[in-house]
């Protein structure tokens, strides 16, 4: 599962092999985590409030395209 970027409290993660639509997961250090899809920003988590992840959903929006490339690379 590459790490693709690292905040102080969670990490943003691909899973290889995953599902598709193209979609990234960002895993709190207590190891909860959400599932972000990369066209929608829509958050996807049982355990995990928005307002949790606010700070990684801003750097998400902002580096998609790079974020959606590597999804495609992992998962081809």
């Amino acid at each position: 599962m590459p790490t693709i970027h690292r905040l102080p409290s969670m990490t943003i993660r691909v899973n290889v092999p995953d599902h598709r639509p193209a979609h990234v997961h960002v895993v709190l250090t207590d190891r909860r985590d959400a599932l972000v899809y990369l066209d929608t920003l829509e958050t996807v988590s049982r355990t995990v409030r928005t307002a949790e992840i606010a700070e990684a959903l801003a750097w998400i929006a902002a580096n998609r395209d790079r974020a959606r490339q590597i999804f495609e690379d992992c998962n081809p």
